[in-house]
C-alpha cells in the first residue's frame, strides 16, 4: 500500500469514528437496527443510499459506516465519492455536525486529506 493511500485509510478511519460520534450526538444515529431482511434489501438495491429500503441515517450506521470500516481493513483502495449532497437532502441542516463530518469524508475519499 503507498504511503498517501495508508495515509488516506488511517485519515478515514479516523473521520468515521468521528462521523458516528457526531450521528450520536446530534441525535441522528438510529435508534435501532434495521430488519436483517431490510438490510439485506438494502445491499441489493439500485437506488443511491438505498432510501427505497432505509431511512438515509440508517444506511449510514448499518450499509455505509461498516463497509468501508471492511475497506479499511482490507487495504483497498477508497471509491470516490459524494455523499454531502445526498446529506443535504435526506437530513436536516440542524445537523450541520453530521454533515460536515460527511464532507470530510468525501474529501478524504476524494484525495484531498490536507
Amino acid at each position: 500500500m503507498s504511503k498517501v493511500s495508508s495515509t488516506c485509510h488511517i485519515a478515514l478511519g479516523r473521520a468515521l469514528e468521528q462521523l458516528e460520534t457526531v450521528m450520536e450526538q446530534e441525535g441522528v444515529w438510529p435508534k435501532k437496527m434495521p430488519a436483517e431482511q431490510d438490510l439485506n434489501n438494502a445491499m441489493e438495491s439500485a437506488v443511491p443510499f438505498a432510501v427505497d429500503c432505509l431511512a438515509f441515517e440508517s444506511w449510514l450506521a448499518f450499509i455505509f459506516i461498516p463497509k468501508m470500516r471492511i475497506l479499511l481493513k482490507q487495504e483497498t483502495p477508497l471509491p470516490p465519492m459524494q455523499i454531502t449532497p445526498a446529506a443535504e437532502i435526506y437530513l436536516s441542516s440542524a445537523h450541520q455536525r453530521t454533515l460536515s463530518q460527511l464532507q470530510v469524508i468525501d474529501n478524504i475519499a476524494n484525495g484531498d486529506i490536507g
